[in-house]
């Protein structure tokens, strides 16, 4: 199968939205308003938003009852994340299958929550909130796949989780093209920036040498392998070695991989109010 065979359009939100609130430019007189305008348009987004918001991660101590408001009390950058993380959450089909859920959507959310932390933590704050993004949309190849064919992708998790086959291999062995090539033609046909399809339509599994030039691919690549690892039950040796081949180093590596880091990750406020599709 051609990658461009499958539908680009054929989602529950308007890609345009998406690429709208990507570009949007904190120096511009109009972000403000822009950003309110593109999370009014979708009420369920609206109030996902706003539960978030209102929860004890991010709770000042009154509540919120709209949109301007949160952005005044949280700020442009927090807002924009969890308006992505709304309508990203969005994409994801609704789906009966535990799989899916658990190795696309959840593994998607806490990718993007860990690869925020950890671009923190090695020493670029700035770029945190864009590697929260790039978490979220790392896997959009695959929920456009499952989009293509929910039973066939099923049977690609089912290579990959019980015979150990590499992802990428088993997409291309039961579609004949994968994620990497679908995200990369999600980033043309959707008109995002082109460094997304760094994030997007790339083999996170690769280590290269070139992501410790990057904070985000760092961030997003560690993030991808320490939570692969933990959903396939990795030895703890293994993880190390691989988090390193990311570009972490040695001290970095052993943090992300105590029990506390990966706790907090499952007991975030965001992560528990939308896990479930």
């Amino acid at each position: 199968m051609d990658c461009k065979a499958v539908d680009y359009k054929n989602i529950p939100v308007q890609a345009d939205i998406i690429a709208g609130i990507i570009r949007l430019n904190i120096e511009s007189n109009s972000c403000l308003s822009e950003l309110d305008s593109y999370i009014s348009s979708d009420q369920g987004v609206a109030t996902l938003i706003l539960r978030v918001v209102n929860s004890p991660l991010y709770n000042r101590g009154k509540q919120i009852s709209s949109i301007p408001v949160a952005i005044s009390v949280l700020g442009f950058n927090v807002i924009r994340s969890l308006a992505m993380l709304a309508f990203s959450r969005s994409l994801f089909p609704k789906t009966q299958s535990q799989l899916f859920s658990v190795h696309i959507w959840q593994h998607s959310l806490l990718t993007s929550i860990a690869s925020q932390a950890i671009c923190q933590a090695v020493g670029d704050g700035k770029m945190q909130d864009e590697a929260f993004i790039a978490g979220l949309l790392h896997d959009i190849g695959k929920v456009l796949l499952f989009n293509h064919d929910g039973a066939k992708y099923l049977s690609v998790l089912s290579l990959v989780l019980d015979q150990g086959h590499d992802c990428v291999e088993a997409e291309r062995q039961i579609f004949g093209c994968d994620h990497c090539q679908v995200g990369r033609e999600a980033v043309t046909q959707w008109k995002l920036p082109q460094h997304f399809a760094d994030y997007m339509g790339v083999d996170l599994a690769v280590p290269r040498p070139e992501y410790a030039n990057s904070p985000v691919m760092l961030s997003l690549a560690a993030a991808n392998c320490l939570i692969e690892c933990a959903q396939t039950d990795a030895e703890p040796g293994s993880r190390k070695t691989k988090l390193m081949a990311c570009g972490l180093d040695e001290a970095l590596s052993e943090h992300f991989l105590q029990p506390d880091f990966m706790a907090s990750l499952m007991d975030n406020e965001t992560y528990q109010l939308c896990a479930n599709l």
